[in-house]
């Protein structure tokens, strides 16, 4: 046996680790799955798929079977297979028959063994501005987004929602004049943009959001891309930034626009600054219409709504996704489960 190819017998049958584990991969972009899912069990592993933002179980297998596929997933994407005990995050790319993947894997040391979570992102299937919104006239106000100079635009929703798609093609939109400077922080770089300087988060070169912030700001860029805020730090910063002339495009994870300002102030941010820099809050999520497509839909809030938002903390009148969510299945867009499903969202 090879070392490397990592064979193994199980129930008379000879499989070959690498071969299942490109089949599972292929298998869910056929399927177009957003996230797979390794959750251990007691008597076994399940297998799970993220499709339109839920789960759904594909299939189960033994701890042994699925042990390797860790492993061999490990050591592919550069993990130390070895430990078990600590938490491990990297990223990688595949080429597949549907065309180039990056694969974000993050793992964690379970009760009964590892599970292991890997984030499927197509690096050539890139959509524009104008194909990303279900509702076509919001793409006009993506648009309009693109061509501010400076402030702050945050784009927030949940685990798949879609919030890094938009980031990429605000940026890519942007940058199609080649008449700014755009730099990134990422944690990973999941998509490479030309003409971008991308940075990516290294926490043991000492690389956080933070300090690639500080650093961005001293190296002439036009336009911000924040991967994610995660703390007070860098939600500071990107505020900073902001009053400073520079246009930042960032992601938070929040439920709805009302949340991504409550999130903010948590943070103890200034509402005077936040209410002068945010320019606007678009909140999303991803459907699958009539069409047997996945389309993104979106609310908004901006304007007066947003600065009374800031200064009283109470839910105003917006643009909100059940809004966009009647709209859709009144233009025949989405079936009515689909609407009185995104009814439920609050």
């Amino acid at each position: 046996m090879v070392e490397n190819s990592l064979l193994w017998k199980e129930g008379g049958l000879l499989y070959e680790i690498d071969v299942e584990s490109s089949r599972l991969i292929e298998d869910a972009i056929h399927k177009q799955v957003t996230d797979i899912h390794f959750v251990p069990q007691k008597e076994n592993c399940s297998i799970q798929y993220r499709i339109l933002g839920q789960m759904n179980e594909q299939r189960r297998m033994t701890h042994h079977v699925a042990e390797r596929l860790i492993s061999h997933f490990k050591y592919m994407s550069g993990m130390d297979i070895g430990e078990r005990r600590k938490p491990q995050s990297t990223a990688m790319t595949v080429q597949t028959k549907q065309g180039l993947y990056s694969l974000r894997l993050s793992t964690l040391p379970a009760q009964n063994m590892e599970s292991l979570a890997i984030r499927l992102l197509p690096q050539k299937k890139r959509k524009s501005l104008q194909e990303l919104p279900l509702i076509h006239t919001q793409s006009s106000k993506l648009q309009e987004m693109s061509h501010l100079q400076n402030g702050l635009v945050l784009i927030c929703g949940p685990t798949s929602s879609g919030k890094t798609t938009t980031l990429y093609a605000l940026a890519e939109e942007i940058l199609c004049d080649q008449t700014r400077s755009v730099i990134s922080i990422e944690d990973p770089v999941e998509r490479s943009l030309d003409y971008a300087v991308q940075l990516e988060v290294n926490h043991r070169a000492g690389l956080t959001f933070e300090s690639g912030l500080r650093s961005i700001l001293r190296h002439d860029p036009d336009v911000i891309l924040v991967g994610e805020i995660r703390d007070q730090e860098t939600a500071a910063l990107a505020v900073r930034a902001s009053l400073t002339g520079h246009l930042v495009l960032a992601s938070i994870h929040t439920t709805d626009a009302f949340q991504a300002i409550l999130r903010f102030q948590e943070y103890g941010l200034s509402k005077v600054e936040l209410a002068e820099v945010c320019r606007i809050i678009f909140a999303q999520r991803l459907v699958r219409t009539c069409f047997d497509q996945q389309q993104a839909i979106y609310e908004y809030m901006e304007g007066v709504a947003l600065k009374s938002a800031v200064y009283s903390s109470k839910r105003p009148v917006y643009y909100q996704l059940k809004q966009t969510a009647r709209k859709a299945w009144a233009l025949g867009y989405v079936s009515e489960q689909v609407m009185k499903r995104m009814e439920e969202w609050d």
